[in-house]
């Protein structure tokens, strides 16, 4: 395979290892909503990007954008997720959000958190992808596959849920997240496997009209926004 074409996108580790390194794929920015069959859509969480690595039922790696030290900063969610999966050996990618104590999503929060403050709100984990589980690789195999396979393994619970999604309807999606002031919209390709780097139309950021007359997010409440199954 000529070396433009390797998949750099994990470390070489021994058989069985989870990477010491997965570098995330980013997203493309898109236009304005649309609808199409071929891709899953979702919010684009307000919170940070952050990938969580589970090996032998504890948390033990979190990496996350600007933070040196992501597992002391969100130490909660340490024993909370591996409490909800199903498998080990896993790398979770998603968002790291604070909630206030009646579950609404508060960026203020976030900030202090961000900031050293660990007691500020209650921290929570957004998982959308799944580019390791059970021990093995999944990089290379479309994103249908893995989100499966991520609703499969991990249970929702009080402070780490499987992102809400909907297949096709992005447009509808867009009306129903414009309520609660949630800024974009993350739109994947069923059929694209995890890359490192700019994902192309694979993975698009859909920015979002901000409504003025918005109701605060709550994670619960987009959680069950009645648009279908994923």
């Amino acid at each position: 395979m000529p070396p433009d074409q390797l998949d750099l996108s994990i470390a070489t580790e021994p058989p069985g290892a989870l990477p010491s390194r997965i570098a995330p794929m980013q997203p493309s920015t898109g236009d304005a909503p649309f609808d199409d069959p071929a891709y899953l859509f979702e919010p684009w969480w307000p919170g940070i990007r952050a990938q969580a690595w589970i090996e032998g039922g504890a948390v033990t790696r979190l990496r996350a954008e600007g933070l040196a030290d992501a597992l002391d900063t969100f130490s909660e969610l340490v024993s909370e997720i591996p409490a909800q999966l199903l498998a080990d050996g896993v790398v979770l990618d998603g968002w790291l959000l604070a909630l206030d104590e009646g579950g609404w999503l508060d960026a203020d929060l976030l900030r202090r958190r961000l900031g050293g403050d660990r007691r500020a709100g209650r921290p929570g984990f957004i998982a959308a992808d799944l580019p390791w589980s059970g021990g093995v690789s999944w990089v290379r195999r479309p994103f249908s596959a893995r989100r499966a396979q991520l609703e499969s393994v991990l249970l929702d619970g009080d402070r780490c849920v499987v992102s809400h999604a909907v297949r096709g309807e992005g447009t509808l999606l867009a009306e129903a997240l414009g309520r609660f002031g949630i800024g974009g919209l993350s739109a994947r390709r069923l059929d694209a496997r995890y890359r490192a780097g700019q994902a192309g139309d694979a993975w698009l950021r859909v920015p979002l009209t901000a409504n003025p007359a918005s109701e605060r997010p709550r994670l619960a409440l987009i959680q069950r926004l009645p648009l279908g199954d994923s």
